[in-house]
């Protein structure tokens, strides 16, 4: 291991030849940096995957609209439906869920073999419709209740009849056990009808499927429109271990609905009573967005777990009134045309949303309304006044370049490699900020060597500033308009996951790095949302109904959940390493420790990180400080594995797990050491 002196100040970075090859850290409080703001331990959110339905939501049920499988939208690079009906079908054990999703029944949906099934539709809404013969029969469907934390459970039931007749629900597990049932009692009226349900919790285990069944009587015509099942400890609908978690961060920021899913949403249709809002395709992904989950749910949300929501308008198909009257929605008084309309839908007091970004990656030919530089610019032009007249007090964020490097390979997908250029020169001081995404890695040889490929993403770590620098910085500063940077997506991706990513260890340390360098920007960076909520990017992830953690999570709450604002001087001497360059960026003389502290503003705590990035050492690290006194003692979060592959699971959710720990504090000195690939805090109490 060669050795070097690395001095980290909030200046930049000094290299200097040393002999021993021993981490020294030292934090002077004497000198101070501009003091940051907490939005950059902000989180983004889309709707994408399971990130909110089936994740972060807590409804239960896969298909709960009964539409048909042939709505699932077929994206061009890839149709998944078939797979994904395979798979239900497997876990749940239905023999002719896939076959039956082809001959009149809903996707999800199995029926006993004895019932005629038509898919129809009224108005904005399909409905299922199940004509029984001389016995009974019945529709059923895979479901996952978290039985584990409640036996009760909250069902709603849209539906009707052709005569009165009674429907039964049952919950049963795959021995065809009943658990729990409820009965309906329907009329050739639509009703929603609300059950309360306890489950025989006896001999579950955690991940257990179960079956939902509803039983129609003999002769009988019934029509389905809408099934909700809810844990009865759901908290305002989201996921309670969720909202848990989330309020453990302290996250200061939300970033919603998207993502590219944005660039084809239409926010008027997730507002108002559940019967008024349309099923649709998801306009960007392989899911169905039943927008069950629009502003007001997500406002909830950001109140549960003390957040401010930052919303992401729809730039691509839609219109500067369209945004302008989001906005008003949000923050109008309950005494105009919108805030009335909010008031009206059960929330009278304004949100007083006050960061709203402009589209989101237009410049990229896999987005919804995509378009180049110049389009952009106008399109810029047309939106930001609209959203001013509409509230001169929010905060605008222009959507900027999406590019991974100098030279990346997104050039080749239609990407306008002067898209900023263009938008500073045409509406000069009309732009506050302009976003970053920063979603690196890209897929590599099964072979590869995970050391090598993370020493690679440690390197775009060590370029970021300059990366910055020529992407905003130069474009902003030569249209006389002081620069700011909004990183709205963030994540480490290289596939396949046996080399590392945003879900393993490689993930949490990553994070680390990007954050060191948006606080010793010196106020450049404003904001930053890592990606993302649930089951998407890394952090969280809810499988087979068990909510688990995943090592970035950790690494984003212990940045997000200490107080300090105020960076102090930190001064490094530590081995130093190189990349290769093969996978993503070459660079030589990168330090195996990176290290930042903060200070709280009234000086009475100082959080140290410290990340050992070295895949192989374990590093003896001194910290020293000056111009202040502390405690004995001092509080201690580590995270670490020396596994880049290694993940937590919904079966073995603990493999990866913080250390919450003390440390004696001896003669104003900490000594510690630090295992490969892991990430410190250490909380120094001022006397």
């Amino acid at each position: 291991m060669k050795s070097i002196k690395i001095l980290l100040t909030l200046l930049g970075l000094i290299v200097v030849h040393a002999a021993v090859a021993q981490v020294r850290i030292t934090v002077n409080a004497n000198k101070k940096g501009q003091p940051i703001s907490p939005n950059l331990f902000g989180l983004f959110t889309e709707h994408i995957g399971n990130n909110v339905y089936q994740g972060a939501w807590a409804q239960v049920v896969e298909n709960p609209e009964f539409v048909s499988a042939d709505y699932w939208p077929v994206r061009d690079y890839d149709d998944r439906m078939e797979g994904k009906l395979q798979n239900f079908q497997e876990t749940f054990y239905l023999p002719a869920l896939t076959g039956e999703a082809k001959n009149g029944f809903a996707a999800y949906w199995a029926s006993s073999g004895n019932l005629n099934g038509r898919l129809l539709n009224e108005g904005m809404h399909d409905f299922q419709q199940l004509k029984a013969g001389d016995q009974t029969g019945y529709l059923e469907t895979g479901v996952f209740p978290p039985l584990h934390r409640t036996d009760g459970y909250e069902v709603s039931l849209t539906a009707r009849s052709e005569n009165q007749t009674e429907v039964i629900l049952q919950f049963l597990n795959l021995e065809k056990t009943i658990i729990g049932e409820a009965t309906f009692a329907l009329n050739s009226s639509w009703q929603t009808l609300k059950k309360k349900v306890t489950l025989a919790s006896a001999g579950h285990q955690k991940g257990d499927p179960y079956l939902l069944r509803l039983v129609v009587k003999p002769g009988t015509i019934t029509e389905f429109s809408r099934i909700l099942c809810f844990p009865d400890d759901h908290m305002d609908g989201w996921e309670p271990e969720l909202v848990e978690l989330l309020k453990k961060m302290e996250l200061p920021l939300l970033r919603f609905p998207g993502g590219n899913f944005v660039s084809g949403y239409h926010w008027k249709d997730g507002i108002g009573p559940i019967d008024q809002r349309p099923v649709l395709p998801n306009p960007a992904w392989h899911e169905m967005e039943w927008n069950h989950v629009g502003t007001d749910e997500w406002m909830s949300l950001c109140k549960l777990i003390g957040a401010e929501p930052m919303i992401c308008v729809n730039a691509g198909n839609g219109t500067p009134e369209e945004a302008a009257n989001w906005v008003q929605y949000c923050n109008d008084p309950a005494t105009t045309p919108m805030g009335r309309l909010r008031a009206k839908n059960g929330h009278e007091e304004p949100y007083n949303v006050k960061i709203w970004e402009v589209g989101n990656e237009l410049c990229g030919d896999w987005q919804i309304g995509f378009t180049d530089g110049e389009g952009y610019a106008r399109r810029y032009a047309a939106f930001a006044p609209e959203l001013l007249k509409a509230d001169s007090s929010i905060s605008l964020i222009a959507n900027g370049l999406i590019q991974v490097l100098e030279k990346s390979e997104l050039i080749s997908r239609g990407v306008d490699p002067k898209w900023n250029d263009k938008l500073m020169e045409y509406n000069g001081n009309l732009v506050r900020s302009i976003s970053v995404h920063s979603l690196v890695g890209r897929a590599v040889d099964r072979d590869a060597d995970p050391v090598e490929v993370w020493k690679d993403m440690v390197a775009f770590i060590e370029n970021y500033p300059s990366f910055l620098q020529k992407l905003v910085v130069v474009p902003m500063q030569e249209a006389n308009v002081e620069p700011k940077v909004a990183i709205t997506e963030l994540m480490d991706w290289p596939q396949p996951r046996s080399v590392g990513n945003v879900t393993s260890i490689s993930g949490a340390l990553w994070y680390s790095g990007i954050i060191n360098t948006c606080i010793r920007s010196n106020g450049l960076v404003e904001l930053v949302t890592r990606s993302a909520l649930m089951n998407h990017g890394g952090g969280l992830r809810k499988e087979r109904g068990i909510v688990y953690t995943e090592p970035v999570y950790w690494s984003h709450l212990m940045y997000a959940s200490q107080n300090g604002t105020i960076p102090l001087d930190v001064n490094t001497t530590a081995p130093i390493f190189d990349s290769s360059g093969k996978y993503v960026i070459r660079r030589e003389n990168m330090p195996v420790v990176d290290a930042v502290a903060l200070m709280d503003e009234n000086g009475s705590t100082t959080s140290v990180f410290i990340c050992n990035r070295d895949a192989n050492a374990t590093q003896e690290v001194e910290l020293n400080w000056e111009g202040f006194e502390v405690e004995n003692h001092a509080e201690l979060i580590v995270i670490r594995c020396n596994d880049l592959a290694l993940r937590n699971s919904w079966d073995q959710p603990e493999k990866i797990a913080p250390l919450f720990d003390e440390i004696s504090v001896k003669r104003n000195q900490i000594k510690y050491s630090m295992p490969p690939l892991s990430l410190m805090r250490i909380s120094l109490i001022s006397k």
